[in-house]
């Protein structure tokens, strides 16, 4: 079985408090099975299509890299994201 490998070509917004809905762009995202900010699995978020993802920053979340996980590998942003107050 091929499986496509994640890529992240950007995020926006790139900072905001807990709750922030965050577009993901990039590739390969069908399937994914987790997004995470700063290591923190968001437990809201959806596959809009293979090149855009909305997930909302968790409670918990640290500054940091976005990942996104699919069964191709991890994809993680070039950029980090900034949770704010």
């Amino acid at each position: 079985m091929f499986f496509v490998v994640p890529v992240i070509s950007g995020i926006a917004p790139t900072s905001g408090p807990v709750g922030t809905r965050v577009t993901i762009t990039g590739s390969g995202f069908v399937g994914a099975t987790a997004v995470k900010f700063g290591g923190v699995k968001a437990p809201s978020y959806i596959v809009n299509s293979g090149t855009t993802i909305t997930a909302t920053v968790p409670a918990g979340a640290k500054s940091g890299k976005i990942m996104v996980t699919t069964a191709g590998g991890n994809a993680t942003s070039k950029t980090a994201f900034t949770v704010t107050p």
